[in-house]
């Protein structure tokens, strides 16, 4: 009885082994497709929403303090991500995050000077 059990796991494992190999062929076409360099959709006359990046205002943050900076799409276009920008390295952005119809970071100054953040937008439409 030890044999034919042994023989359904090997089957098993075979075609599991195969649906993996199958799997990983159609992964090479679908991330060649995707390449963000590629001009496809460009030559086939698709057109495509601009893209916009926009930066707040610099948001100064105390010594030891935390800070939040902001930043709005303009009338017309969605958010479709962003992030921040500091003045130091004894600043760091602890969140980034899509507020609205914009983004928002929040900051921690660990230094012992004033200290700025910026949040910027990636803006589409």
């Amino acid at each position: 009885m030890g044999i034919p059990a042994m023989k359904n796991k090997k089957l098993i494992l075979a075609s599991a082994g195969a649906a993996l190999a199958g799997g990983l062929l159609l992964a090479v076409p679908l991330t060649a497709a995707a390449d963000p360099g590629s001009t496809t959709a460009a030559k086939s006359g698709v057109a495509m929403a601009p893209l916009s990046q926009r930066t707040g205002t610099s948001v100064s943050v105390s010594p030891g303090a935390n800070g939040v900076a902001t930043v709005t799409c303009p009338a017309g276009t969605i958010v479709t991500g962003g992030g921040g920008q500091t003045s130091a390295f004894d600043i760091f952005i602890t969140d980034s995050f899509a507020s609205g119809n914009g983004w928002a970071v929040r900051g921690s100054n660990r230094g012992t000077t004033v200290q700025t953040i910026r949040a910027v937008a990636i803006c589409i439409g």
